[in-house]
């Protein structure tokens, strides 16, 4: 089972209130919110390691609910580094390392910029490969019914049945 190391770079939803954050995410380490600026340096923090990916999901909820990202790593991956300047976190948007999970709630955030194409559009405009040229004139096919599976049985010897005289049954 593989195990993820959890950082925390003061990384924060994109619109989210700074001040509501770090007073979120000091209420999350337990610490005095006059003491949770320093944990928005951009520098990673190591909130957990090698925890599963359920409990990484858990983290990830709870850091989101107060409007803050975490980067999840592989276990034994070098530590993230910040995308860029994090104190001034709501004038670009932040980016979170996630691990690869069949789950929906751990999918990245959509981009609106992507839009989806009419139903029944052509997104494929590359012609579809020539058809298999196979000859087929040696072939022939019988009238339905009229065969067997005699041709593909495999006759195999029989083995002999092992002796089980000396073996009785006993009730309980």
């Amino acid at each position: 089972m593989q195990g993820f190391d959890i950082y925390f770079l003061g990384e924060m939803l994109p619109d989210a209130d700074p001040t509501a954050v770090r007073q979120g995410v000091a209420r999350l380490f337990k610490i005095d919110p006059a003491k949770a600026d320093r944990l928005f340096s951009g520098k990673a923090l190591r909130v957990k390691h090698g925890v599963d990916v359920d409990a990484a999901s858990r983290y990830r909820a709870a850091f989101r609910d107060v409007g803050a990202l975490v980067q999840i790593v592989p276990e034994g991956s070098p530590a993230p580094t910040a995308a860029g300047p994090v104190a001034e976190a709501t004038s670009a948007p932040a980016q979170a390392a996630m691990p690869e999970s069949d789950n929906a709630a751990d999918a990245p955030a959509v981009d609106p910029s992507i839009t989806l194409a009419e139903p029944g559009a052509i997104i494929d405009h590359t012609p579809p490969p020539a058809p298999a040229d196979i000859n087929t004139d040696g072939l022939e096919a019988l009238a339905p019914n009229s065969g067997t599976l005699e041709d593909c049985k495999v006759e195999k010897p029989p083995r002999q049945i092992p002796d089980i005289s000396h073996m009785k049954l006993v009730d309980d």
